[in-house]
């Protein structure tokens, strides 16, 4: 993934309408009525990583045969990229839904997202932006946070992510470039790999779902913080 594009990919997929996310959320409970908080998130995250995987594969069968040329193949990744991100704001906001976080504003969604696009070590670096002694940062103070707070986490977050990106995001791209069939296949494991790192990233920042009843709150669960002033 390019720094860049993911950007652009963030920005269109964090307007996700929230009444999409409650509907979202109020069909896997119709479904699955019996099923508690964990056992959702548990499934929500079992769709979004094989999702990924098939996408991400598609584009590694697609970008690597011989009559695609090279700036086909980017316009695939390009593409492939807003399809993840569409996908992982949805995972993420889903789950904060099923744990009680209604998460609206733009700029604390954007915050959540990559916190959790970088695994757990977004939470690790909020934690130290805020001064918090827990990494379930997101349960405790997203929705109280002040505006100003808010985006310079987001700073620092994307200021990370632009750096992994840049280290390791080329990677996937290139591998799915090479003979049909490997091509497909690294696809297809990486997908499932970066969506793996977006689970661990939301569950590092939203806290565990263990004792949760289906209707939730995850205040309640974490111990209150004291309210951070702008950075």
């Amino acid at each position: 993934m390019d720094s860049r594009h993911l950007e652009q990919a963030l920005d269109a997929a964090i307007t996700l309408p929230a009444s999409r996310v409650e509907e979202r959320v109020a069909r896997m409970r119709r479904d699955r009525p019996d099923a508690d908080v964990s056992e959702l998130v548990v499934l929500a995250g079992n769709r979004f990583r094989h999702e990924s995987g098939l996408t991400s594969g598609a584009v590694g069968a697609s970008a690597a045969l011989p009559v695609v040329g090279t700036g086909t193949s980017v316009a695939l990744t390009v593409g492939q990229t807003a399809v993840f991100m569409a996908s992982a704001v949805t995972y993420v906001l889903t789950v904060a839904e099923l744990q009680g976080l209604h998460v609206a504003d733009a700029e604390r969604r954007r915050a959540l997202v990559l916190s959790a696009l970088l695994g757990e070590e977004g939470s690790r670096a909020v934690q130290g932006e805020l001064g918090l002694s827990t990494l379930f940062w997101a349960a405790q103070l997203l929705t109280q946070m002040p505006i100003p707070t808010v985006r310079s986490v987001n700073v620092e977050l994307t200021r990370r992510l632009t750096r992994r990106v840049a280290a390791r995001g080329g990677a996937l791209a290139l591998g799915r470039l090479i003979p049909f069939g490997i091509g497909a296949f690294i696809g297809y494991t990486g997908g499932r790999a970066l969506a793996s790192q977006v689970i661990e990233g939301a569950q590092a920042a939203l806290g565990p779902t263990d004792a949760l009843p289906a209707t939730a709150d995850p205040q309640a669960l974490v111990p209150t913080a004291p309210m951070p002033t702008a950075l």
